[in-house]
């Protein structure tokens, strides 16, 4: 696992680093999809917060934990973190023990070819109403924004000229959202 610590309006000392890192890497024993991790620690006003994400397959977990003392703020959201990592494997271990030696299983037709190629029948095929491809044009959030708008579609994929990243811009409630994929 991957560990990034970031300080937000002070500097990390080596011991605040050495002690994030050292609780966050007994995390991994919870669950093996961790990635990375980021830990941003700020200070606000007179409190310690402690925010941590984890990147895992599949979902990110994110928490957050305030006190008075930083080493009680990291601590707090490691155990956090961990609660969550818990619930999340014996979520994921209820749901295969809820298998049964009744349950369908994948028949002969289903299963991949020996030769490796695929099957042309797909299960998704019946509920794909239309395939478009399109190349996205670089712009600006705002002009994406513009170009929604005209189009009159619910959402405009584009490559933002400020960070070289192609996005999805959507409308949400009464704004608009961003959704950048992650490839890594």
């Amino acid at each position: 696992m991957d560990i990034t610590v970031k300080g937000k309006n002070f500097d990390i000392t080596d011991s605040l680093r050495n002690h994030a890192k050292s609780k966050l890497s007994k995390t991994a024993r919870f669950s093996d999809n961790v990635m990375t991790a980021e830990v941003t620690l700020a200070t606000e006003r007179n409190w310690h917060v402690a925010k941590i994400t984890l990147n895992c397959k599949g979902s990110d977990l994110h928490a957050e934990e305030k006190s008075t003392d930083m080493y009680n703020s990291i601590d707090r959201v490691v155990e956090k973190l961990e609660r969550e990592l818990k619930k999340q494997r014996e979520k994921e271990t209820n749901h295969r023990a809820g298998r049964s030696a009744s349950a369908p299983t994948d028949s002969a037709e289903d299963r991949e070819p020996e030769n490796g190629k695929k099957k042309e029948k797909d299960v998704y095929s019946a509920r794909i109403e239309s395939v478009q491809r399109f190349t996205p044009q670089p712009m600006t959030v705002d002009e994406a924004i513009k170009e929604l708008e005209s189009s009159g579609e619910d959402f405009v994929g584009f490559l933002n000229e400020d960070t070289g990243n192609f996005q999805l811009l959507h409308r949400k409630g009464k704004g608009y959202g961003i959704v950048e994929p992650r490839l890594s």
